[in-house]
C-alpha cells in the first residue's frame, strides 16, 4: 500500500464539472486560481484539471464541456484541510454563485492504486460474502414458505401476498415491462 508522509494512505479525488458554454471563460479563471493555490497546500501531491476531447463517447457538447480534477493527497487530514481552506471555498462559491454548472459535480475518494493480487483477495471476499449471504437468504425463504403453508387444501393465502415478501403480479408485471424498455443516455444540460 502506498502511503503518505503521514504514514496513513495515500488519498485521491476524482471529480467531473460539466461547465455550460457560456460560463467557459469564468470557470476557466475560476479554476486557473484554486489550481494555483492548491498546488501549494500542504500535503498535495498533484491536483490536476483536464477537458474531455472529442471521441465517439463524449459528454460534452457545444451547450457543456466536461472537464476532471485528479487530485493526490498525503492523507485525508491533508485533503480536510484543502477543502476548508479560502481558495476552494471561493472556487465552490463561484461555481454555485455563477450557475457555471449544468448540474452538480460528481467527485469521489479513492485510495492507493490496486495491484493484482488485492483484486484477487477483493474477489475471494465478495464471493465468501455474497455465498454467506445466498445461504442467509435461502434459510429465511425456506423459514418463511414453511410458515405460510396453506392450512387447507385449496388455500392460497399467505403465498403470494405482500405479507409474505413477495411481489404482487402486478409489481411483477411493472418489474418485467420496465426491464424490457430501453433506458435513455440523459445529458445533463
Amino acid at each position: 500500500m502506498t502511503t503518505g508522509a503521514a504514514g496513513g494512505p495515500l488519498v485521491h479525488v476524482c471529480g467531473s464539472f460539466n461547465v455550460r458554454s457560456r460560463a467557459l471563460p469564468e470557470f476557466c479563471e475560476a479554476a486557473g486560481r484554486v489550481l494555483a493555490h492548491a498546488r501549494s497546500d500542504e500535503g498535495n501531491i498533484s491536483f490536476d484539471l483536464q477537458r474531455e476531447i472529442g471521441w465517439a463517447r463524449q459528454v460534452s457538447d457545444p451547450a457543456q464541456s466536461l472537464f476532471m480534477v485528479l487530485q493526490s493527497w498525503e492523507s485525508a487530514n491533508a485533503l480536510e484541510q484543502h477543502v476548508k481552506s479560502p481558495h476552494a471555498l471561493h472556487f465552490d462559491s463561484a461555481l454555485k454563485d455563477s450557475g457555471m454548472l449544468a448540474c452538480a459535480p460528481n467527485l469521489s475518494l479513492f485510495g492507493p492504486a490496486l495491484k493484482p493480487d488485492d483484486l484477487k483477495t477483493m474477489a475471494a471476499q465478495a464471493r465468501d460474502t455474497g455465498n454467506q449471504e445466498e445461504a442467509d437468504t435461502s434459510a429465511i425463504a425456506s423459514v418463511d414458505l414453511q410458515a405460510k403453508r396453506p392450512t387447507s387444501r385449496g388455500s392460497r393465502s399467505g403465498y403470494l401476498n405482500a405479507s409474505s415478501g413477495a411481489r404482487s403480479s402486478v409489481a411483477s408485471e411493472a418489474s418485467r415491462t420496465s426491464a424490457r424498455q430501453p433506458v435513455a443516455k440523459a445529458k445533463a444540460r
